[in-house]
């Protein structure tokens, strides 16, 4: 899986690969369940971009930070944080 975060006041993207299978897994359902939820972006919202890579496709899910549930949040931040 690849992360990218875009957007915000400064408009600096930032990119973040996770290696980890089970990691990819857990961050995959939790991405594919916070797309079902209302896309509302504030002028300074961020922009998460998750492509999820199998062996058979590649699927990329964008999701606004309002939609970026809270608990995944820190998650996210902190594996952009790594890169």
């Amino acid at each position: 899986m690849v992360i990218t975060r875009s957007g915000g006041f400064t408009g600096i993207s930032v990119t973040a690969e996770v290696d980890d299978a089970d990691e990819a897994a857990k961050l995959t359902e939790a991405v594919r369940s916070a797309a079902d939820r209302p896309a509302g972006r504030g002028r300074d919202d961020f922009v998460y971009e998750f492509t999820i890579v199998t062996t058979e496709t590649t699927d990329r899910i964008d999701l606004t930070g309002s939609q970026l549930p809270r608990d995944l949040r820190p998650v996210v931040q902190a594996l952009l944080a790594r890169s």
